[in-house]
């Protein structure tokens, strides 16, 4: 048996003595996702927006576990059982610069206050630029099932270009890895760089691909006010080439067995698809743990935001509506009229343009009936613009 498989099993027994039995009775939809914010990285990416700041030299990880663990306690103190979880992710910044001993006893502390589904996704953000190979086994150790690397390009040379200091090797090896270690491992990768070209960025598919991915993320190179690139004046794609580089790629992803199920998000099963995000994405609940966090929880008949760890401002049905449809027309499944009115106490319908959900049904930029509302492949490229008519 080799090293990976003695780590699998090793880590589904943690995981396995983390579970509780209250999870079972519930369905997928009714358990809470926990989001955990590390804010450091360990150098700024120049087209990044999210940059928070570099990791200190004098960084006090065990300050960081406590405050992870206060905010646990505190949310946990806001209800009346156990809550079941469904999905655990360690993101940021780069969570990876944690040690896996900070890891395993945040998990440790979640599992004393909430109950784990025996099935949970645990996830955890890492860059090449991080990689160590004992550190990555550590991880899956502590109960990590779950990487997304964050590879941006596998090209020595747009790395450079994106300010990536890791290299096209580190890359490789992180993936080989992570490949083999990892129950379910995804890349991100980004698209509308620069000069780029159709036939170079398939090898870079391609070449992601050998690693046997069932995940992969793909997202389009903006540049954003107030970073290094924007400063610099780097140029965008122009919007067309940009349109027809992503068309081109669903296509040749979906021949190669991946279906689109969010823009920006492919799996080759819906079993790969991130149950983390997909919380996000159709309006369930979750708690962000750690400065800078954010969530959305419903409890006691209102629907709040969460922000550093604690509750923060009540939102209106139509405010939590709004932000339903803006994140629930980003999958393929599209909108669904039951999770809807469970998530804001508004029906699907009433909320939406009447007038204009039937002209764009009839333009076949979306279709729906009377449970859900998606968009066509068509709609996909147009989906800012319709969101904008259909809440309008």
């Amino acid at each position: 048996m080799n090293t990976e498989d003695n780590l699998n099993k090793q880590a589904e027994a943690i995981q396995t003595s983390r579970v509780g039995d209250l999870s079972s009775s519930l369905s997928n939809e009714d358990k809470l996702a926990v989001y955990i914010h590390f804010p450091y990285c360990k150098s700024r990416c120049p087209y990044c927006d999210f940059f928070r700041g570099l990791l200190p030299k004098s960084f006090n990880e065990e300050e960081l576990i406590q405050r992870y663990l206060s905010d646990i306690a505190y949310f946990a103190d806001l209800f009346s059982r156990k809550q079941a979880v469904k999905s655990i992710f360690f993101g940021g910044g780069t969570p990876s610069l944690l040690s896996p001993d900070a890891v395993n006893r945040v998990l440790n502390e979640l599992q004393k206050k909430f109950v784990i589904a025996k099935d949970a996704e645990i996830s955890l953000e890492a860059n090449p630029n991080t990689f160590e190979r004992d550190k990555f086994l550590e991880f899956r150790q502590a109960g990590i099932n779950r990487l997304s690397l964050g590879v941006q390009a596998l090209q020595a040379d747009d790395l450079k270009k994106l300010g990536r200091t890791h290299s096209l090797s580190d890359a490789l090896a992180a993936m080989e890895l992570g490949a083999k270690t990892f129950p379910k491992f995804s890349i991100d990768l980004i698209y509308a760089r620069p000069l780029q070209q159709w036939d170079t960025w398939q090898k870079e598919i391609d070449t992601a691909l050998q690693f046997n991915l069932s995940h992969i993320s793909l997202y389009e190179l903006s540049i954003e006010e107030g970073t290094p690139f924007y400063r610099k004046n780097i140029q965008p794609m122009d919007e067309e080439q940009s349109l027809s580089l992503y068309n081109d790629t669903v296509s040749y992803l979906r021949s190669c067995g991946f279906q689109r199920y969010e823009v920006s998000n492919f799996a080759k099963s819906s079993s790969h698809q991130s149950v983390h995000n997909l919380t996000y994405w159709q309006g369930g609940d979750y708690i962000g743990i750690g400065e800078g966090a954010h969530g959305r929880l419903r409890l006691n008949g209102q629907i709040f935001t969460t922000l550093d760890g604690r509750l923060d401002e009540t939102l209106t049905p139509q405010e939590r509506a709004e932000e339903l449809v803006l994140m629930g027309l980003r999958i393929e499944e599209g909108l669904s009229e039951e999770r809807f009115y469970k998530a804001c106490g508004i029906h699907l319908f009433d909320f939406l343009s009447k007038k204009m959900t039937k002209r764009l049904a009839q333009l076949d930029l979306l279709c729906y009936d009377d449970a859900n509302i998606k968009l066509t492949d068509k709609g996909f490229t147009l989906m800012d613009e319709i969101i904008l008519e259909l809440v309008s």
